[in-house]
């Protein structure tokens, strides 16, 4: 079993009453209601991710409806979809903050309203079944019964819901502690003098070291997800790592840069080493080059919730000169948590851009100056 599912909450969710509560509201018809309208949750997150819902969203099934006359009809002009394949592009095009209501009729369409104004959901709750998601909660309502579910794991963004985007995150998580001494077999080779040296300085071209080591990771850790490595957004521009998740509509476009010293491969025969430094400004020009990846890739693919990662391995040293160097606690350490600053910030401008992951990357402790 996954070991982040918690087994108290699994147990406590399977005795939960918000299925004996349907019953018990509607009789036989809140039952059988109770199954459609988790159903037609599942659907329409297989459409739409929740961690991509940038509002409140409440689906219900009224039990007085007909399709000439819906619940939520009363709250506005609802447009219709025939299936809920057509909800995806509907929540990726709707308004920041707002909240977006869908009610499933008896003849199986859909009616989609988005409000400015939130609903009372008790009082639609009177005389149908309604399930609500704000921010990573779910609840479930039918007459005086309010139902919180509570999560079997801590990746979940709702229980009704595969992990996607979410598990991208815990994914990084993860990786990040075996990234930080280089314990992953793939990363270790991104060092001169060998992962056992100083591991001051970087070899010539770190960065497919990096990339390879992440997706690595990625494939072993996701499920239910292709990670593959240089996916073209279109016949120029190729970013570095491309994640789909299977019956899903979401995906994620993922960025590698580094920072630090690394060595170079001088045109012209040189006495001492040459080397190639990057500081935050490297950060910031992957930064604009995912930016750049999001706006094309909205033109070139049928996902409707793409997420934009830029991943920094930090291997920034202070006074360094070459692999061999002998520096202090305090030079080696330097920059270890050090806090790069973006400007443009496209992770607080844009809702498809997460903010940056950043993984510093240890030097050899017992390589440290003691003098």
């Amino acid at each position: 079993m996954n070991p982040l599912i918690n087994i108290e909450n699994v147990q406590n969710l399977v005795e939960m009453a918000y299925l004996p509560h349907a019953t018990d509201a509607f009789g036989e018809q809140g039952a059988r209601a109770i199954t459609t309208l988790l159903d037609s949750v599942k659907l329409i997150y297989q459409r739409y991710p929740p961690e991509s819902l940038r509002g409140t969203l409440t689906v219900a099934i009224g039990m007085n409806t007909t399709p000439a006359a819906p619940m939520i009809a009363a709250w506005g002009s609802p447009k219709t979809f025939q299936c809920s394949e057509e909800l995806g592009p509907a929540l990726a095009t709707a308004d920041t903050g707002a909240h977006y209501v869908i009610e499933l009729v008896p003849d199986g369409t859909y009616r989609f309203l988005q409000l400015g104004t939130d609903v009372d959901l008790r009082e639609a709750a009177t005389d149908a079944l309604v399930y609500r998601y704000d921010n990573g909660v779910d609840r479930i309502l039918a007459k005086h019964h309010d139902d919180y579910v509570q999560k079997v794991s801590p990746i979940l963004a709702s229980n009704f819901a595969n992990a996607t985007l979410s598990s991208l995150e815990e994914a990084f998580s993860r990786y990040g502690k075996f990234a930080q001494e280089s314990k992953c077999r793939i990363l270790a080779k991104v060092w001169e003098g060998g992962v056992d040296g100083a591991r001051l300085v970087l070899v010539n071209r770190p960065e497919w070291i990096m990339r390879d080591s992440l997706i690595q990771a990625l494939q072993l850790v996701l499920r239910d997800a292709n990670a593959r490595p240089e996916h073209n957004t279109d016949d120029k521009k190729p970013v570095d790592i491309r994640v789909d998740w299977f019956a899903s509509g979401a995906a994620a476009l993922i960025e590698v840069k580094w920072l630090g010293r690394s060595t170079s491969v001088s045109r012209k025969p040189a006495a001492e080493g040459t080397y190639t430094d990057y500081g935050p400004q490297r950060a910031q020009d992957g930064a604009d080059q995912l930016a750049d990846y999001l706006d094309r890739e909205v033109r070139h693919t049928a996902c409707t919730a793409t997420r934009g990662y830029l991943v920094v391995f930090d291997a920034r040293r202070k006074n360094v000169r070459g692999a061999a160097d002998s520096l202090n606690k305090a030079d080696a350490m330097h920059f270890e948590n050090d806090f790069l600053e973006y400007d443009p910030d496209h992770a607080k401008s844009r809702d498809d851009f997460a903010p940056p992951v950043r993984f510093f990357l240890n030097p050899r402790r017992s390589h440290f100056a003691t003098a």
